[in-house]
C-alpha cells in the first residue's frame, strides 16, 4: 500500500524533521505539509519527498479554517501525488509507535480509519452544531469582539440552525483510502451545503470530514482512527512520556467510544521528546 501522508505543522520542527524521518520507507509516496499562516520560524525540508504546500492557512482552534487547510491538503495530494492508495493526515507533533508492518497490515484490510458516530457523540454537545459560531481567536476572546457578541445573542435569543443532514463527529485525524477522498472532494464541489453549513459550526473539524462520509456508501467500511491520545490531564492531550510507552507495550489496542482502536500514531510529542522517542524505537517498533 503506497501512502501519502498529509500533515499540519505550526511549530516543533525538530520532532516534525523526525516525524518525516521515521515514515520514510518503500511505501512512503510523500509527504505535504500545511504550514499554518501564524509560522515566523524558518522551517529546512531535509527530506526530499516532503513539500510544503503553497496554501497557508492562519488557523484558530474551533474555526473552519482547519476543515479549509486540511482540503487543501487532500487537493494538492490529489493533483501531485495521485497513485497513492490511502491519505493519511497526522499532526506535525505525532509519532509512530509500531513497526512498520503494522501500518500496513491495518491499510491492507481496505478500511477507512477515521472516529465517526452520529450524533450524540461524548464531549461533542449538538450546540457545536444548532447555533451559529463565527471564526476568531478563541484562545484570546475579548468581551467585545464583535463576533462573539453575536454569538452570545443569538443564543440568548435561540436562534437555531437547520441541520441539513444527518451529522457524524469523532476525531480529526484520518487514514483513508483514494476513492474515499476522491468522494470527499467531489461532494464538497458538487453539493455546498457541507462548506456552507460547517462554517459557521464550532469545531467543524471534528464533523466535517465524519459528516461527508457517514452520509456516503463509505459509512460501513469506517473503523476507529489509528492515532492514541491521551485526554486525561488537566490541559489535554498530553505530552507522551515513559508511562505511555509503558500502557501502549500492554495494550496492542483497547476500546473507545467509537470502537476498539488499534493505534499507529500517539499524539502528541515536541523538540524535547527523544528520550522517549528513542525509547518507543527501541521497545515499540522492533
Amino acid at each position: 500500500m503506497k501512502v501519502c501522508y498529509l500533515i499540519l505543522a505550526h511549530n516543533n520542527f525538530g520532532h516534525l524533521n523526525r516525524l518525516i524521518h521515521s515514515l520514510d520507507d518503500e511505501y512512503a509516496d510523500s509527504f505535504y505539509i500545511h504550514m499554518d499562516e501564524k509560522v515566523t520560524e524558518e522551517y529546512v525540508i531535509i527530506n526530499n519527498k516532503a513539500t510544503v504546500i503553497p496554501s497557508h492557512y492562519n488557523i484558530n482552534w474551533g474555526g473552519f479554517r482547519m476543515v479549509e487547510a486540511t482540503i487543501a491538503l487532500m487537493r494538492y495530494a490529489m493533483e501531485n501525488s495521485p497513485n497513492a492508495d490511502y491519505y493519511i493526515l497526522i499532526s506535525g507533533v505525532d509519532y509512530p509507535i509500531r513497526p512498520k508492518a503494522y501500518l500496513q497490515e491495518l491499510l491492507s484490510t481496505g478500511k477507512e480509519y477515521i472516529d465517526m458516530a452520529p450524533l450524540p457523540v461524548p464531549d461533542k454537545p449538538i450546540e457545536r452544531y444548532e447555533y451559529y459560531y463565527f471564526e476568531y481567536n478563541r484562545r484570546n476572546i475579548k468581551f467585545w469582539n464583535p463576533l462573539f457578541l453575536m454569538e452570545v445573542l443569538m443564543k440568548k435569543l435561540k436562534i437555531k440552525r437547520k441541520m441539513p443532514f444527518q451529522i457524524y463527529a469523532g476525531t480529526q485525524w484520518f487514514a483513508l483510502s483514494k476513492k474515499c477522498v476522491e468522494y470527499i472532494l467531489h461532494t464538497i464541489n458538487t453539493d455546498s451545503r457541507y462548506v456552507d453549513f460547517f462554517r459557521h459550526s464550532l469545531v467543524p473539524d471534528e464533523a466535517f470530514f465524519q459528516t461527508i462520509i457517514g452520509n456516503s456508501p463509505f459509512a460501513g467500511k469506517v473503523e476507529t482512527s489509528i492515532v492514541y491520545t491521551d485526554w486525561s490531564v488537566p490541559v489535554p492531550p498530553a505530552v507522551i512520556d515513559e508511562r505511555h510507552v509503558e500502557f501502549l507495550k500492554v495494550n496492542d489496542g483497547f476500546r473507545t467510544e467509537f470502537g476498539y482502536c488499534r493505534p499507529y500514531f500517539a499524539r502528541k510529542f515536541d523538540n524535547n521528546s527523544l528520550p522517549v522517542i528513542e525509547q518507543i524505537e527501541k521497545e515499540l517498533r522492533i
